[in-house]
């Protein structure tokens, strides 16, 4: 839609009449000039009032192998076998390079502390961390035995150690000085479910193999609080629920247990701050736990159960459902058991199903379908809640796709890579 242009009229003087009085010239003169300052209003108003239609624009493409790839903060981090580059958005320039003696595996990136920590190496791996903007080196360590668990707000997590042995590592990000540490059994469960998601979390929870809980701050490492449950016999490394089994799941200050004893299936939460129960339900569904709003999902190998988060009453079950994680405050986006998956937007509260996404994956506010070798982006509408088609991409590995913020990144089927935003 455009403005048409406008051409203003010329006004024609008879030279044998006399001019008008000034006054009443001033007055003349200012009519077109009091319209056209109402008119110029009204479309500021208009334009400000009508949102953006959803688009992809395509701002950048790599044609060379990758091994690592991070949307942040208005950029593109990204590594080949041998260097690490950033690439500002949406212009696409290249910002700075660095190079690498072993191969390039992995990246992560804390755009609040401004930090890109690098995983290169074969055998005798090393961890280098790069100061974001510039591609300065800050320091490295050899990583051998280490896992990665979170870069977040100036920290480093990781976890080390095997058989019944091993700590918790704190880092700072910028100096690579060791903050702070823990023992924890390597072979217990640690969450919750957002640390491993950016550091999302102000706390961790350890749960040791035959039950020990501890609670302990993210920030300084300190122990916030301490328990024990009878899980009976060590939960699987899977967090599968084969006979006489256990599993735990942390939802924000919630820690649940799912127990199946001598095929007596039951789910128990506990507050974490004592370690307490709340309440039990038994012969329910079990399986992980995870927040859908106003219902806690419950997934075992079978369905996805909707769990009053106060009581543990089963609201809802959707047997077509294997797993759902929430999408918004009302809908969730589940997934069936099939090997060739479906998905579909359902109602939190019931279960219902909304509307059904045929082959998709949710990418935080992004649905992606994908329909032979074309993938439909879609966006949620703010004035309908509805989605919206911005765009589709053809030939791209949809399932490594990943965003951030007004980005989206995905891999093609040839090995290259571009990114769209999204609008």
């Amino acid at each position: 839609m455009h403005a048409e242009p406008m051409v203003a009229e010329i006004p024609l003087i008879d030279l044998d009449r006399p001019p008008p009085a000034p006054a009443d010239e001033a007055v003349v003169r200012s009519r077109p000039a009091l319209l056209l300052t109402m008119l110029i209003t009204v479309l500021l108003a208009l334009a400000g009032s009508v949102p953006s239609r959803p688009g992809l624009t395509r701002v950048l493409a790599v044609d060379e192998p990758l091994t690592a790839a991070e949307l942040a903060a208005g950029s593109l981090f990204l590594a080949t076998p041998a260097e690490v580059r950033r690439y500002a958005l949406p212009a696409g320039a290249r910002e700075w390079s660095r190079r690498f003696d072993d191969q390039v595996q992995n990246l992560w990136i804390d755009p609040a502390g401004g930090i890109l920590l690098v995983l290169s190496g074969g055998g005798e791996q090393l961890l280098t961390a790069l100061d974001a903007a510039t591609g300065r080196l800050l320091w490295a360590m050899n990583s051998v035995d280490t896992v990665m668990i979170t870069l977040s707000r100036g920290g480093v997590l990781t976890q080390e150690g095997m058989n019944g042995e091993g700590s918790l590592r704190m880092l700072d990000a910028r100096t690579g000085r060791t903050r702070w540490t823990r023992d924890v059994d390597p072979a217990g469960f640690l969450g919750p479910d957002a640390l491993f998601q950016g550091g999302g979390s102000p706390w961790i929870v350890a749960v040791g193999p035959i039950g020990d809980v501890v609670l302990f701050s993210y920030a300084d490492g300190h122990e916030i609080a301490r328990g024990r449950l009878e899980l009976g016999s060590a939960p699987p490394a899977d967090r599968s629920l084969p006979s006489n089994s256990a599993s735990v799941s942390v939802v924000g200050d919630r820690l649940y247990v799912s127990r199946r004893i001598r095929g007596t299936a039951s789910l128990t939460a506990y507050s974490m701050r004592p370690l307490a129960p709340l309440w039990q339900s038994v012969g329910g569904p079990i399986g992980s736990v995870s927040d859908c709003g106003p219902v806690l999902c419950v997934a075992d190998t079978r369905w996805v159960s909707g769990v009053d988060p106060a009581s543990g009453r089963v609201r809802w079950q959707q047997p077509s459902w294997g797993i759902a994680y929430r999408f918004d405050g009302k809908r969730l986006f589940a997934y069936d058991n099939q090997e060739d998956a479906q998905a579909a937007l359902i109602d939190a509260g019931t279960g219902r199903e909304l509307r059904p996404l045929g082959h998709s994956r949710q990418l935080g506010r992004l649905i992606l379908r994908t329909d032979g070798f074309r993938t439909w982006v879609s966006v949620p509408d703010g004035s309908t809640g509805d989605l919206r088609v911005a765009g589709s991409v053809a030939d791209v590995a949809a399932f490594r796709c990943q965003t951030g913020g007004d980005y989206l990144l995905c891999p093609t089927v040839r090995g290259d890579m571009a990114v769209w935003q999204v609008h």
